[in-house]
């Protein structure tokens, strides 16, 4: 169901849903509104459970304040409406309680995007705020300060956070952005801190002129869209980051950046072959994946993504060693860990990965995995995510002991990863 083909009543049903689901915010927590085009709020109920909304919970305000539905509107509709009649190009709005934007909260700090470049062409810069009791005019007004001075995400003092953007699907995924980096700040607290690029370096699709090309294997572009919902599911790709690229006879495809797992389908996907692409939609990595295929032709599938455990270490700039477990070894061999600067030179950045080193975390940006297929692409993906989990889970207790270089041997005697 893709969230841009409903209505704005519609809309505002499944994001709450969405992000009741996905565990960023709780029954009686969090509120989402939008607004139409005739200056109708369309707004979440107050006090009703989250996990069971249906349409007919969802509340109309009108622009003489009426509240039309059966149930009262969300408690925090004042600051709903002062961002609405404040900023124009805000049309959605979303409101949570995701625990590590709580944490922060609860901190009186702003988490700071500029740590890796997913974060911050998302998020932009947050504001900060003040407390004030929930639903008063004191809170709206606190709130509709930092959406005035240009911000579009807020931290709310011992509260939470909200996010505005132009649709409902931006809106969503600034709020899920939000969640992943407070979570991937955390992550590089554990090791040492983060560490931030004094240049950042820019990062950009080339032009390629559009073509139309001739229809491509359904079933590679349905076994994408699989991995790719999949990889949603599991935490290791969000709402607008997160790329899978598969080989397809002599061309790649690929999902854009500004396509949402959740909303996508099979004619989402961008073609691209000998120096052309099959539509206008970008992809910031492009350019690297090419390479990539280039320099190791074995491979037919990649992920280039930002899941915040691995995360954690890119931005602390600590390097990850996978030697927890065999299965973790085998699958991710040694991990690479590559300075931001291999961004600027995506041959050289191509050139380390190989059938033998199929894992890279390139510092304040992203881990890139190769494999033979999709499930291989993916399992280094899904295992490195989870293997960096483990090792910050370990840091709160003791050091990791890792597997002896000899048991190295002799698991690369006995097994082959690729």
């Amino acid at each position: 169901m893709n969230i841009k083909n409903l209505t704005v009543k519609e809309q505002v049903l499944l994001a709450m849903q969405r992000v009741y689901s996905n565990s960023l915010t709780t029954t009686s927590g969090g509120n989402i509104s939008a607004i139409d085009e005739n200056g109708h709020i369309f707004i979440t109920p107050s006090g009703i459970d989250k996990g069971t909304l249906n349409i007919d919970d969802i509340v109309e305000v009108l622009p003489d304040g009426t509240a039309v539905g059966r149930h009262k509107p969300s408690m925090e509709l004042p600051f709903h409406s002062n961002i609405y009649r404040t900023c124009k190009d805000v049309k959605a709005i979303v409101h949570a309680h995701a625990p590590a934007c709580v944490a922060y909260a609860c901190m009186r700090l702003v988490p700071d995007s500029s740590c890796a470049r997913a974060y911050e062409e998302k998020l932009g810069d947050i504001a900060g705020s003040q407390y004030a009791l929930p639903g008063s005019l004191k809170l709206g007004g606190i709130v509709m300060k930092g959406f005035e001075k240009g911000s579009r995400a807020v931290m709310m003092d011992n509260h939470g956070a909200t996010v505005g953007a132009e649709d409902m699907q931006s809106a969503l995924a600034k709020y899920e952005t939000l969640d992943y980096l407070c979570r991937t700040l955390f992550h590089a607290r554990a090791l040492g801190g983060v560490k931030t690029p004094q240049k950042k370096i820019c990062l950009a699709q080339s032009n390629y002129p559009v073509k139309e090309f001739s229809a491509d294997d359904k079933s590679v572009r349905e076994d994408a869209v699989k991995f790719i919902k999949r990889a949603y599911a599991n935490g290791l790709v969000g709402s607008g980051w997160g790329t899978l690229a598969v080989k397809d006879g002599d061309g790649i495809i690929f999902n854009a950046d500004d396509c949402s797992p959740l909303d996508l389908s099979e004619s989402d996907l961008v073609r691209y072959s000998d120096g052309y692409v099959s539509s206008e939609k970008k992809c910031k990595y492009l350019d690297l994946i090419i390479k990539i295929f280039e320099k190791t032709p074995e491979a037919k599938s990649l992920f280039i993504s930002m899941p915040p455990a691995i995360m954690g270490f890119a931005t602390a700039r600590v390097k990850f060693d996978a030697r927890l477990i065999p299965e973790s070894y085998i699958m991710l061999k040694d991990v690479l860990q590559l300075d931001y600067s291999y961004i600027g030179n995506y041959g050289a950045l191509a050139g380390k990965l190989s059938t033998s080193s199929p894992v890279a975390i390139v510092d304040n940006e992203c881990i890139i995995t190769i494999g033979k297929d999709n499930t291989k692409a993916f399992d280094r993906l899904e295992v490195a995510d989870y293997s960096a989990r483990s090792v910050i889970m370990a840091k709160a207790v003791a050091e990791i002991n890792p597997i002896s270089d000899g048991e190295v041997k002799e698991i690369d005697d006995t097994f082959n990863g690729w």
